[in-house]
């Protein structure tokens, strides 16, 4: 692995239009390795191969790519041997993805910065988390001023309950008869009592 960081760091002496097209290119041939171990299509690449040949073969670093991850020169063609498992080489292809321009490469008039879809996508989740918060903190804060009304109200209602049924006289306690069990029928009025 020590070989292939090195020959990455080396192709970051490239231009940058030509070291992300190298590294998309050699991301897309070892991907293709991967994803299908047991075809041989993609184990042999032929150096005439115009795309292979104008974005990685015809640089130092990206040959160097090729030799550390485990591909062999024969004849006209690199090939990989069927027990080399490219998984490893694959991700650290993809970690070191990103290329930015150098800063001698950029002309001041032509400066234009694409914003990653990535950062956006995750800036827009985040806004949009951030909006549905405000949401519910309004709604608790209508619902907690709603219940602070209802308890004010609970209360004044009680204070005035409390008013209205405080005794101003007392009325004397007077015994029924003389303690002797009586009938219902004795406690209604004589007249009638309906």
């Amino acid at each position: 692995m020590a070989s292939l960081e090195a020959a990455l760091t080396l192709l970051g002496d490239l231009p940058s239009k030509d070291r992300r097209a190298c590294l998309e290119v050699l991301i897309r041939i070892f991907r293709n390795v991967v994803n299908h171990p047991d075809e041989s299509k993609y184990r042999i690449l032929k150096i005439t191969n115009k795309t292979f040949n104008n974005d990685v073969w015809r640089h130092e670093p990206g040959r160097l790519v090729m030799v550390a991850a485990g591909w062999m020169i024969k004849e006209e063609t690199v090939q990989l041997p069927s027990h080399v498992d490219l998984t490893v080489e694959l991700q650290i292809l993809l970690d070191n993805r990103e290329v930015k321009p150098d800063e001698k490469e950029w002309v001041e008039e032509t400066k234009v910065v694409v914003p990653n879809a990535a950062k956006l996508r995750d800036e827009e989740l985040r806004e949009k988390a951030l909006a549905e918060k405000k949401k519910e903190m309004a709604a608790l804060k209508k619902e907690m001023a709603e219940r602070k009304a209802i308890a004010e109200r609970i209360r004044a209602e009680h204070r005035r309950d409390i008013e209205l049924k405080q005794v101003k006289q007392a009325a004397k306690a007077v015994p029924l008869g003389k303690g002797e069990a009586k009938k219902m029928s004795d406690m209604l009025p004589k007249n009638g009592g309906g």
